[in-house]
């Protein structure tokens, strides 16, 4: 059989009765406070032991040991513990430190029922064992017992008469040319540290976040710069080669085209000429034909001539 832990959780009306007067049960918020502390501890930089949990996170876990979520086994001696999450029970093994539900199976790391268990745990430690019920204040009961026409209103935030809450805190953080600027306010300077400091961790998130954006972003200006830089000197080389090799075209085709080979091209020879039949003296004009020349002798020089058809020869004349 398993308990909760021994503080009441806050009724109904005692929550009414904190929202208008700011009163809280002293025993609920005894607890309220050392769930906080063991909080606190557990993400204490630098040897807490998650001090690497998400703010998020530990913000629910400390909302669950708060309201009284976590039990623990009434004899004390099984090493486990029960958490209610809305409508469901996850069993936790405060031995091995896990937890049933999907998160961690998934992700094998400390879920918010596992963080929720730890707190209760050192929440039992700071919380003494009260030996009476905490007495109301007189103050209190008189103005309950007084008739509701006698009750003077209880003041509220939207009664202050200043424009600025009683507390309040603003907090900068500048990584780069980036800026975050957190303002915190609440009714008084207990309540605001308590709130300031279970944010320290998220707050460490944002800053470690923003840095290595800032990291992120840098990089990548390099890297554009690098790549910038390499494609330019890349099309400076295509050109000088794209010139380099049409130069080495043209000198090879100049060279090629040069019969010596040093360069000087010859002009061609013009095309011969047909003979005409006025100067040619192989041609016979009588007949209309070409005679053959006949090599002379020491007689005489040799002579064109052709056979007619009677066996005689024609000199063209």
């Amino acid at each position: 059989m398993s308990t909760t832990v021994s503080h009441p959780l806050p009724s109904a009306q005692a929550q009414a009765i904190a929202e208008l007067t700011g009163y809280e049960d002293a025993a609920t918020l005894r607890w309220q406070q050392a769930c906080v502390q063991a909080a606190n501890t557990l993400t204490a930089l630098p040897n807490g032991r998650y001090v690497n949990v998400r703010m998020e996170r530990m913000r629910q876990s400390l909302e669950l040991a708060q309201r009284g979520a976590v039990s623990l086994p009434e004899d004390g001696e099984q090493l486990s513990a029960v958490v209610r999450s809305g409508n469901n029970l996850y069993q936790i093994d405060t031995r091995l430190l896990t937890c049933t539900c999907a998160d961690y199976q998934k992700n094998l790391q400390a879920c918010k029922h596992l963080l929720a268990t730890e707190v209760h745990l050192g929440a039992l430690g700071l919380v003494p064992t009260p030996t009476s019920e905490p007495a109301v204040p007189e103050d209190l009961a008189v103005a309950a017992s007084a008739p509701a026409a006698a009750r003077t209103a209880c003041p509220t935030t939207a009664t202050w008469p200043i424009s600025e809450a009683p507390a309040s805190l603003n907090i900068k953080l500048r990584v780069g040319n980036m800026e975050f600027m957190l303002t915190m306010r609440d009714v008084d300077d207990l309540k605001l540290q308590r709130r300031a400091t279970m944010a320290l961790p998220w707050l460490q998130e944002i800053l470690h976040g923003c840095e290595a954006n800032l990291a992120a972003r840098q990089q990548e200006a390099e890297r554009r710069r690098q790549q910038t830089e390499e494609e330019r000197q890349a099309q400076a080389r295509s050109l000088d080669e794209q010139i380099t090799a049409a130069v080495a075209a043209a000198m090879k085709a100049q060279t090629a085209g040069s019969p010596t080979g040093n360069g000087a091209r010859k002009p061609p020879a013009p095309p011969a000429l047909e003979p005409t039949t006025d100067t040619d003296p192989s041609w016979c004009p009588t007949h209309q034909v070409t005679m053959r020349w006949h090599e002379g002798n020491a007689r005489g020089p040799g002579w064109f001539s052709h056979q007619l058809a009677d066996g005689s020869y024609c000199k063209g004349r």
